[in-house]
């Protein structure tokens, strides 16, 4: 099984960087209004895109897992929220051009051959005005075996660095990209660290620490899989590793 088999597997709704806890604080950072349009690329399991629906936005969700999706239909479901579920890849999204007002991705971009034909995409389907929303990792310090590591664990063909993320947003058409600055929670028992880089390594939250989901559904028996179990060894493994050489963010960018 592949990382995204196994993700599906076991019902997991928020791989991402910075977990369910970074989902929910930047959603209400930039706010939902009621009736707005927002897709979410590569949806999962669908735990965000029901956050949103019951934030009251209306939301379309696209995966190419059949498995994820059928996570996500009955999560929606159980929580009686109307979202609509597509099969698809985010490289050719079988969408409408000038549609929504937001466009959500979380560490999903970072996995197509070709991240500006993707963001080319998230650029086609918004209105003029909307935005996309990409939380992704990214490389804050170079290693000599670091995006070879990645790539055989989880199976993305690059690792971005900041100002390329960027770029590559640029190239798509966007304007006004930028990286969202969430508010740090400080730790009183902490004391400020002068050294900026240390400061954005401890408070990455890079530890993929997830809130409690209860719609979460588990396949049991995939636990007892010797490579299923082998997999979380070997990721924990490697975020120790590289937790100083790694960090994420959320890029916003606007089409204007």
């Amino acid at each position: 099984m592949n990382y995204h088999e196994i993700i599906a597997a076991v019902g997991e709704g928020s791989a991402h960087p910075g977990g369910y806890q970074g989902t929910v604080d930047f959603i209400q950072s930039v706010g939902i209004s009621p009736g707005m349009r927002v897709l979410e690329v590569g949806c999962g399991t669908g735990r965000t895109a029901c956050l949103l629906a019951q934030l009251g936005a209306q939301v379309t969700a696209i995966d190419q897992s059949v498995v994820m999706l059928e996570k996500a239909a009955h999560r929606a479901q159980q929580q009686q929220l109307q979202i609509e579920w597509i099969q698809g890849d985010i490289t050719a999204i079988p969408l409408r051009s000038d549609t929504y007002d937001a466009v959500i991705a979380e560490s999903v971009t970072v996995f197509a051959a070709d991240p500006v034909k993707a963001f080319r995409e998230y650029h086609r389907i918004l209105r003029k005005g909307g935005q996309a929303w990409d939380r992704e990792l990214f490389r804050v310090q170079p290693h000599p075996a670091l995006e070879r590591e990645m790539r055989e664990l989880y199976g993305n063909p690059h690792l971005p660095d900041a100002a390329a993320w960027i770029r590559m947003m640029q190239d798509a058409g966007f304007r006004s990209v930028r990286q969202w600055e969430p508010a740090i929670r400080v730790d009183e028992s902490e004391k400020p660290n002068p050294n900026p880089s240390q400061n954005q390594s401890r408070n990455s939250s890079f530890d993929w620490q997830n809130a409690w989901d209860p719609h979460r559904i588990l396949d049991l028996e995939v636990l007892q899989d010797p490579a299923v179990r082998t997999f979380f060894k070997e990721n924990e493994t490697f975020l120790k590793r590289y937790r100083n050489h790694l960090s994420h963010g959320v890029f916003i960018a606007e089409k204007v």
